[in-house]
């Protein structure tokens, strides 16, 4: 009588517990036999939620775990049997992680995008009413078919990748310091960056800081000219002591130069430019800007519009040195005066016409004298014309002037030109 007792007070509770629950709709008449149970080469699961949908994919997801964890298992014991298990503790643990992690997509394991509503067998569902509050739960039953030989074909196509991306993690983090391009750099991080999501071992934390050491990349490269003339810009970029590749177009600007053009090769971009708005300004410049990753690189060009210009004048008196002298006459004779250079470009003088008052014509023919730079330029020549000494002659008088012409050529852009002098002191030791 006590057991009978015992029993109905035990029996009592439970059969209170269910009576709260009640079922109001199913799939079926009659909860199929196989629902909560066990069957060889079956994986049979139950989702539950608030609506069928969830419960569906719940039921789903909860089949996505089971053969992660039945692989994982399997990786672990077959492995152990041929004394791996250093390897394969690692892999066995990120398997049993991630059934516990599994969500609605595979994920990076590529098997489980095969598990689909498609290819279960059998399902059950059922709509439940809690009585206490009427809150509805439905139950969704999955007979999804997994036999064992496919679970032994999962462990050898796990085994494989799991191989497959070590190598690939191994290759790329010895190919930091081998960058060909900045692409090399946005692709290596977009890999590493889906590595350390695949892994959950050490590995992860290996293609995490590989995706750093990427990064800082950019940090290190530079813009260098290699090669400019006024209207054009020619650069390349640099990481570290080597030239890298980049198909990315720049952002190109200037105050007053405006950019006709930027010519983008792998190794190397030209910018083609006009200056005419602008002003003789020594802080002219093209600035060129890329976005890399979260990095800017920006650089300014700077080019001056005078490049290519020659112009000269003379502002300090020409001296004459009679090297003879003839009856009156200057027979032979140096001279020596300064050409003063507005700009740093090249200039070659051809030829000098000296006009003494009264006198005729001095010609000095064929210099073919060569000066770059600006500022002060001495000039050396050889007269062989004859000049009369009276009329020429600075010896007691207090000033003395000649006027004339120099001719000379500009070296960059081959213009002709002509400096005009007029009314300019010059001494003889005559």
């Amino acid at each position: 009588m006590k057991r009978i007792l015992l029993f109905s007070l035990i029996f009592l509770p439970l059969t209170a517990c269910f009576a709260q629950v009640k079922v109001i709709e199913s799939s079926a008449r009659r909860i199929p036999s196989w629902v909560n149970g066990l069957e060889k080469d079956y994986i049979i699961v139950v989702g539950s939620a608030a609506n069928i949908q969830d419960a569906q994919q719940n039921a789903l997801n909860m089949v996505k775990e089971r053969i992660v964890s039945s692989v994982a298992e399997n990786v672990k014991t077959s492995s152990e049997m041929k004394m791996q298990e250093s390897t394969i503790n690692n892999i066995s643990t990120y398997l049993e992680n991630f059934a516990t992690t599994t969500k609605t997509t595979s994920g990076p394991v590529p098997f489980l995008q095969g598990v689909s509503l498609s290819k279960v067998e059998e399902f059950y569902w059922e709509k439940t009413e809690k009585k206490a509050d009427r809150s509805i739960l439905y139950n969704y039953h999955i007979k999804y078919p997994f036999p064992y030989i496919e679970m032994w074909k999962l462990v050898d196509e796990f085994k494989k990748r799991d191989k497959e991306l070590s190598e690939q993690l191994d290759v790329l983090l010895n190919s930091v310091d081998n960058v060909a391009s900045v692409e090399d750099i946005e692709r290596s991080i977009g890999e590493l960056k889906v590595l350390s999501e695949y892994f959950m071992d050490g590995r992860k934390d290996k293609a995490i800081l590989g995706i750093t050491r990427y990064n800082s990349l950019y940090d290190g490269i530079e813009l260098v000219e290699l090669e400019s003339d006024l209207g054009m810009l020619k650069y390349a970029l640099r990481l570290g002591n080597r030239y890298i590749e980049s198909t990315r177009k720049p952002q190109v600007k200037s105050e007053c130069a405006r950019i006709t053009g930027t010519i983008n090769n792998k190794d190397f971009t030209i910018v083609n430019y006009d200056y005419f708005n602008c002003f003789e300004d020594p802080e002219n410049s093209i600035m060129v800007t890329y976005r890399f990753g979260n990095n800017t690189v920006r650089k300014p060009f700077y080019f001056d519009i005078t490049a290519d210009k020659a112009a000269i004048f003379v502002n300090e008196p020409f001296h004459f040195k009679a090297l003879s002298t003839s009856e009156g006459i200057v027979d032979g004779s140096t001279l020596d005066l300064v050409l003063v250079s507005k700009y740093e470009a090249s200039f070659t003088v051809n030829k000098i016409v000296l006009e003494f008052p009264g006198q005729t014509p001095i010609i000095v023919d064929n210099i073919g004298e060569n000066f770059k730079g600006k500022g002060n330029h001495a000039l050396k020549l050889m007269i062989n014309d004859p000049i009369n000494v009276d009329a020429t002659s600075t010896q007691g008088k207090r000033i003395s002037m000649l006027s004339g012409y120099i001719h000379f050529k500009s070296d960059k852009t081959g213009e002709i030109k002509t400096y005009r002098i007029y009314n300019h002191n010059y001494t003889t030791n005559w």
